[in-house]
């Protein structure tokens, strides 16, 4: 990681030839005649570039290798605060995958056909084709962060641009089916086969609000609205939070039975989580896994996490309509119709009274 400096680099006199300059990471930087006007503003400029580009010094594209734009990229992601634990997740691994491969090569280098290899490399390892498509989308994203922090020559991020998307039907890529809600007493089965009291709560909170599993992860106490009939969760993070969405979710009577036996240990700490992540590294896969092990037990159909949201999407459409299904599951447009509804909370609250 970097580290900023404390003194930035000084306006210097070169007494054999008259003329300002300054010194960073060892090259001078000739600035004009020592004392002028003119010679303080290219100091000015040069020093707000120095310090724009994280007080790193100006290297030739040629000398930049891909190791230091992902080290760069790291330090940028830790000082952003929009990046939810799931987009850092993914972004860390295409970044430690880079580093792999390419880590060692100028980012000039950097071609379309390395892109391509990547590609080939998900391709080989499975993954569907929707899922190698957001890989490389975010791997060209990386590159015109690059290019807008003058790190890697526009040629080099317009070039990878050009690489497109695989098309469906027109590659060897998997074409995975759209995820399919779980039923209700699918879930119940495995349910038995689940020893944590926690994660079976989680499960049958999840299904209740229709949340992501995120959604349920991250849940504090202080984000909880109590103050009336139905309560309010107000996600501090969640998936589209960098775009500037606001995730507000109605927690009915059932969520709230579950919910307030958690609560008791928020006194002292209302930010405080409401299920406990003593291993928070691992708190998702752990969730997902059990659910999967419990699966082998019961001798039901596998299924995971994200199908509690889809089960209780279509049940909710079925019963109240689409948009407040819409309204309920926090979507910002419908995909499913070509009719676009206003999300309203009020839709949400009718919803959890019935059936949350």
């Amino acid at each position: 990681m970097t580290h900023a400096r404390k003194q930035l680099p000084k306006y210097c006199h070169h007494k054999g030839t008259g003329r300002a300059f300054v010194r960073i990471e060892g090259k001078m930087y000739y600035l004009g005649e020592y004392g002028s006007a003119a010679s303080r503003r290219e100091y000015d400029r040069i020093i707000g570039e120095f310090v724009a580009n994280g007080r790193q010094a100006f290297c030739d594209p040629d000398e930049i290798l891909v190791e230091y734009l992902v080290a760069r990229f790291i330090d940028h992601m830790e000082a952003e605060c929009r990046y939810c634990d799931g987009t850092k997740k993914r972004l860390t691994m295409l970044l430690q995958l880079l580093d792999n491969l390419y880590g060692k090569s100028p980012v000039s280098h950097f071609t379309p056909t390395a892109l391509k290899a990547i590609r080939r490399r998900f391709l080989d390892d499975g993954l569907g084709r929707d899922t190698i498509n957001s890989y490389i989308g975010t791997i060209k994203q990386f590159f015109d962060w690059g290019c807008e922090e003058e790190i890697v020559p526009a040629t080099v991020s317009g070039a990878l641009r050009t690489v497109k998307a695989l098309q469906k039907g027109r590659s060897s890529a998997i074409e995975y089916e759209a995820i399919q809600p779980v039923d209700d007493d699918i879930v119940e089965k495995t349910l038995k086969h689940i020893r944590s009291t926690q994660i079976r709560d989680m499960i049958r909170v999840q299904r209740l609000i229709g949340g992501r599993p995120q959604d349920v992860h991250n849940m504090r106490c202080c984000d909880i609205d109590r103050s009336h009939e139905i309560w309010k969760y107000t996600a501090f993070t969640h998936k589209t939070k960098h775009r500037g969405k606001i995730r507000e979710l109605a927690i009915g009577p059932k969520a709230q039975l579950i919910l307030s036996r958690y609560f008791a240990q928020s006194v002292d700490n209302p930010e405080q989580f409401v299920f406990s992540r003593s291993e928070a590294r691992y708190f998702e896969r752990r969730y997902g896994q059990t659910i999967t092990t419990a699966c082998k037990k019961a001798g039901v159909p596998p299924w995971t996490p994200n199908q509690l949201r889809h089960a209780a999407g279509t049940e909710i459409r079925e019963r109240f309509g689409l948009d407040h299904a819409q309204a309920s599951l926090g979507h910002s447009s419908a995909r499913i119709t070509e009719t676009y509804a206003k999300v309203s909370f009020d839709k949400a609250v009718k919803v959890a009274k019935e059936i949350g």
